[in-house]
């Protein structure tokens, strides 16, 4: 059972460092509606990276697939900790 729960914890650690990636590199709100200063998120570098057709709409679906197993593992960790702490 512990070692389920250190996969868990395993899964959920990249699980965040994708989702931080993953927003760093999305337009802002203000520069899709073209009244930003033409900066990304990170002082331009989202710029110059994210312009093909689409590719906001994919980084949006992936961002909620990550954020969906990101949340359901954390529940997931939480009842074999739980588990674990009872027995």
């Amino acid at each position: 059972m512990q070692t389920i729960g250190i996969i868990l914890v395993s899964i959920q650690i990249l699980a965040a460092i994708a989702l931080i990636f993953i927003i760093a590199i999305q337009t802002t709100k203000s520069e899709q509606s073209g009244t930003g200063m033409g900066w990304g998120t990170i002082g331009g570098q989202a710029s110059s990276s994210v312009h093909k057709f689409g590719l906001d709409a994919q980084l949006t679906r992936i961002t909620t697939y990550i954020a969906v197993i990101f949340f359901v593992v954390s529940v997931l960790s939480a009842i074999v900790q739980h588990k674990l702490v009872i027995h």
